[in-house]
């Protein structure tokens, strides 16, 4: 057979990419023995009680059979169940992390199929809880892009689910791989469901191929509707003889039963298109994985692309437009401190206030300007490293946004030439773009400060000029009086 190009791949979970049987039976076994060993019923009553729960709760992996099965009515009314069976529950659940794990070359098989950009979903009869937890355990959280599952049971009476979780919830939740939920009642084989789940996704049949155990539910469902059907041979499980215990108390019909038995024994009546014999990663040598429709879809027609440029586009124009606001805002916001600031010092010479610092005299508006230097200094570093960084990251932005789409969008190039007739500005002869005015400015504004500083440092206030005090007379002695 030629390798089919392949950009969907729906995959079965259980007895597909692990071994669900043994995790089930490893997790069910010991609370089986306890719950026969504890009640003293014939195994066929337990069995019968057991199932009656799982087809109430339509799972044969119920968290809370100890708290419904009707076997152990009068413990429960005597006893902690669940300290009663504490030993058993342990044991189960040391049992159920140790067979927790993936089919060789299961991972390394999905890791390259997404990274060819290949669409996975997953669809199990397991409820939402069982099967996202075992995904998150696995590590295929987001390699699974979204998982097809019944809806959970209802929680028993009285019971919560923090009681039962000792870590946070995202211990337990998927966080990238999205979860929907399949109809009601609606279970393998059902084609027309297939079919639903691959429309929903924006699947083609022709590019999809479904991986499954069973022949009666995976197979057969997948040729029935039209999907390239692939048979994961080495996880079937229903030869093993353990597989009489999940039958006997199983949340399968009597004739669901009987008729997987009867598959199991006679044999399908067609032959798989493509089966896999040893493990997950034969897959290879019968598809190729291709990008998917979604990934593809990204490529946008060219008048949708366009119209999405010119947005962006002005929105850059926008972004630059508000950072440049802003910069011409803190330029005249620091003008207005600082020359509140420089008023100021006439203040102090006014009233001839002094500094006394370790006996040298010095004026107080010399403090005044230092201050006025620091917050010159302050609003320099703000407007040239922060707004006017992120003022040229628009520019550029914008630019190779023209620069991209320059040949099909005339008059596009605004940026361009703003930009460029900003760089040919000169002053006495010297180039000044915007960085260069910008530093201009501050440099010009603090050697004026530095001039009131040293101007400053090197005058003396007379002592003689004084303000009288109000309502008095003023007078001015120039020279030794006469009579």
């Amino acid at each position: 057979m030629a390798r089919k190009k392949i950009d969907t791949l729906i995959i079965d979970l259980d007895n597909t990419i692990y071994d669900w049987f043994a995790i089930w039976y490893a997790t069910f076994k010991p609370i089986y023995d306890e719950i026969s060993k504890v009640s003293g019923l014939p195994v066929d009553d337990v069995n019968k009680a057991i199932r009656k729960v799982h087809q109430e709760r339509r799972t044969s992996e119920y968290t809370f059979l100890l708290e419904e099965i009707c076997a152990l009515d009068e413990m429960r009314n005597s006893h902690n169940i669940r300290e009663l069976f504490h030993a058993a529950i342990t044991a189960s659940h040391e049992e159920r992390d140790r067979k927790l794990q993936l089919y060789p070359g299961v991972f390394r098989t999905l890791w390259a199929a997404k990274e060819a950009g290949v669409r996975i979903v997953a669809y199990t009869e397991s409820m939402s809880f069982y099967s996202a937890y075992r995904l998150k355990r696995l590590g295929l959280d987001g390699v699974i892009d979204v998982l097809f599952s019944p809806q959970d049971h209802d929680m028993p009476k009285g019971i919560s689910v923090a009681k039962f979780r000792s870590l946070p919830d995202q211990f337990y939740e998927l966080q990238v791989t999205e979860i929907r939920h399949t109809p009601p009642g609606e279970l393998k084989p059902n084609p027309a469901l297939l079919l639903d789940i691959i429309k929903s996704v924006g699947a083609e049949i022709s590019k999809c191929a479904y991986v499954g155990d069973s022949l009666f539910k995976d197979v057969a469902m997948a040729r029935q509707a039209g999907v390239l059907d692939i048979h994961a041979r080495y996880g079937e499980a229903q030869r093993l003889p353990e597989y009489d215990l999940l039958r006997s108390v199983s949340h399968w019909t009597d004739a669901d039963v009987a008729r997987e038995k009867s598959i199991v024994e006679n044999g399908a009546d067609f032959i798989p298109t493509v089966v896999l014999h040893e493990n997950f990663s034969e897959i290879f040598e019968y598809c190729e994985f291709v990008s998917s429709e979604r990934e593809n879809s990204r490529e946008l027609k060219a008048e949708d692309e366009l119209k999405n440029a010119i947005e962006i586009w002005k929105k850059c124009v926008d972004v630059q437009q508000h950072f440049n606001d802003l910069s011409m805002r803190i330029r005249n916001f620091a003008i207005t401190v600082v020359g509140a600031l420089v008023a100021t010092v006439s203040f102090t010479y006014q009233y001839g206030l002094q500094l006394n610092i370790w006996g040298i005299t010095l004026p107080a508006g010399i403090g005044i300007v230092i201050a006025a230097l620091a917050s010159w200094f302050a609003f320099y570093m703000m407007d040239a490293h922060w707004y006017h960084v992120l003022l040229k990251g628009a520019v550029i932005h914008s630019g190779k946004i023209e620069a991209m789409y320059a040949g099909r969008l005339p008059g596009i190039g605004l940026g361009e030439t703003i930009s460029k007739s900003s760089g040919e500005v000169t002053h006495f002869g010297f180039k000044m773009n915007s960085t260069r005015r910008l530093k201009a400015f501050y440099f010009i504004g603090g050697i004026m400060l530095a001039i009131l500083f040293v101007v400053l440092l090197l005058s003396k206030p007379n002592p003689v000029l004084r303000v009288a005090p109000a309502g008095a007379a003023i007078t001015t002695s120039v020279g030794p009086s006469t009579k």
